[in-house]
């Protein structure tokens, strides 16, 4: 008799190799190129257990898409007591963002076909999106009225949300080359102290 834990086990081992075989395809030839049948092939799946987990290719993606920018909204969330003021005065990363970096370290293969420079542009406003909601989790302009700004708050959230991506964008495509560390070093500096004070 199969336990509800082995069973468990057996789910996640499913979509585990059914989302491997999205990343290879995608990598490979693009997701519009992509059939139900290839995604089958490369995970050594029947077509009727795909579809006890998912809709179809598109359903595949968006959930993943949405268990992504849960997670992240979830490191957020849980690091919510940690200030600013601290971080902005001196040369220290905020450990929110070096817990960013290694989670998406450590599903970069999955981040870098789906948030890529060349993925789905879909994806990047609803990742752009949740980043800017929760900007305001870690205290960005949180307690600030709009007389304390120097622009309106929700440019200054659009802005800073817009470069994140952008960083993480190219950290992704350079193949992850620095370390979550290191990459959270370089992002707090743009954030706190502005790209033009990093020009030497």
């Amino acid at each position: 008799m199969q336990t509800s834990t082995g069973l468990d086990r057996r789910i996640v081992r499913t979509r585990d190799a059914i989302r491997e075989a999205l990343i290879d395809l995608m990598e490979e030839k693009g997701f519009e190129a992509i059939s139900i049948k290839d995604i089958t092939d490369r995970a050594n799946i029947n077509r009727g257990t795909f579809y006890l987990h998912y809709h179809d290719k598109f359903d595949l993606l968006d959930q993943t898409e949405t268990e992504i920018i849960e997670d992240m909204k979830q490191i957020l969330i849980r690091e919510d007591s940690l200030g600013l003021e601290e971080y902005m005065i001196s040369d220290r990363p905020h450990p929110i963002i070096i817990a960013l970096f290694e989670y998406i370290q450590a599903r970069s293969r999955m981040m870098h076909a789906i948030l890529g420079l060349k993925a789905n542009p879909n994806f990047q406003g609803r990742l752009k999106k949740a980043i800017e909601s929760n900007l305001y989790f870690i205290g960005f302009a949180h307690h600030k009225s709009e007389n304390d700004l120097l622009v309106p708050g929700e440019y200054l959230i659009s802005y800073v949300a817009a470069a994140h991506m952008g960083v993480v964008q190219a950290w992704l495509n350079n193949g992850c080359r620095e370390t979550p560390r290191e990459m959270a070093q370089i992002l707090s500096r743009l954030s706190f102290q502005g790209p033009f004070k990093a020009i030497r």
